[in-house]
């Protein structure tokens, strides 16, 4: 009677309930059916499933090109992540980032640009975006992805500066098979090996303006729709200056910066009304003295548990921060040892397919 039950019933019932189970449940739905299998490759699916992908976070792992994705966290240290699924990769190449369910891989020696999604098992190699810098300055060229928020295209970003000028900005669309070039901010400059950050379908940089008074940094901002940059103000109460180490980040879906002081402790910044230069708020202050930590390193906010325990990362190495015993422990986060370096990126789950985009060459692994 079960199965009379399912096989009856409304397809946009059945999509709506397969639409709320896990990835990993999901995926074995694949194999139930073949109206199943053809269901969950609809596109209405596909976006229900992924409006309802809980956010987690890729893990690097021991294993060569292994990762675990971790979606469920806590604060007691016994237990402190659930690995909800593993996944392997066939690239060299580390993860950059990650936005819908798509993962963008590029390593630091200006290898293949490479767009996977590991749930459906599909991967595009981009074109390389064509060269007009010379071998120096391609060591600090900058690249991003992200999605449009109006038309949902997938662009690849690439910043780079041309005979020392200010920056240049190149744009690949998910799709066309091109790099178009597209205006600048001309008068910032940009800190180089500084990832771009997604938020609101935009991308976000550190950047940099000469001035009388020297230099003066700004957050860069590109509109993945309209392709048009903006500058946003950023707050200096501590009389910093010019400060290559402050991060932007996304925490609590603000716009983030986070820097360490002198005395070596961490400060978090959040810009509560997006795009208002006057809402930044400074939301966590930790109090204690970071140890081990530089105010020459690099640091961010990952996740605030609902008791004020924040994961962190510092220069490529994750430590847990305790708002009870302000402390900073480096063995519950993922890894014992402190100096070791791993790759963290923030990731949801989805089953969009890359086999979607009829320009480009679409493999499996």
């Amino acid at each position: 009677m079960g199965e009379d039950f399912f096989r009856y019933l409304p397809s946009e019932i059945v999509l709506d309930i397969l639409s709320r189970l896990p990835t990993q449940d999901a995926m074995a739905c694949k194999c139930v059916c073949k109206p199943w299998l053809v269901l969950l490759a609809t596109p209405e699916f596909v976006n229900f499933h992924l409006s309802r992908s809980v956010p987690g976070i890729v893990v690097e792992t021991h294993s060569t090109r292994s990762y675990d994705v971790i979606e469920a966290f806590n604060s007691d240290e016994e237990h402190f992540r659930d690995v909800t699924f593993n996944f392997k990769l066939p690239f060299d190449e580390p993860i950059h980032s990650s936005a819908d369910g798509l993962i963008f891989l590029k390593d630091d020696d200006f290898g293949d640009l490479i767009l996977c999604n590991p749930i459906t098992r599909d991967y595009i190699k981009l074109p390389f975006p064509p060269q007009t810098t010379s071998a120096e300055e391609l060591e600090m060229d900058t690249f991003g992805f992200g999605v449009s928020r109006t038309t949902g295209q997938y662009k690849a970003v690439r910043v780079f500066e041309q005979d020392r000028l200010p920056f240049e900005c190149q744009v690949y669309t998910v799709g066309t098979g091109l790099w178009r070039k597209v205006p600048s901010d001309s008068l910032l400059s940009f800190f180089y090996h500084h990832k771009m950050v997604l938020l609101n379908g935009n991308l976000h940089l550190m950047a940099l303006e000469m001035t009388i008074d020297g230099m003066v940094e700004h957050i860069s901002c590109l509109d993945l729709e309209t392709e048009v940059f903006s500058t946003f103000s950023i707050p200096d109460p501590e009389g910093l200056g010019f400060s290559y180490c402050r991060m932007a980040s996304v925490f609590r879906d603000c716009l983030c910066l986070s820097h360490i002081t002198a005395d070596g402790e961490i400060v978090i910044w959040l810009m509560k009304e997006y795009g208002d230069d006057n809402s930044w708020v400074r939301e966590v202050f930790v109090c204690e003295v970071a140890g081990g930590f530089f105010n020459e390193s690099h640091v961010w906010p990952i996740r605030v548990f609902e008791n004020g325990d924040i994961l962190m990362e510092c220069d490529g190495k994750p430590f847990y921060y305790s708002k009870k015993t302000k402390t900073f422990d480096y063995d519950t986060a993922f890894r014992g040892d402190r100096f070791s370096y791993i790759s963290m990126t923030i990731y949801t789950s989805s089953f969009v397919s890359l086999k979607n985009f009829a320009m480009e060459n679409v493999s499996s692994f």
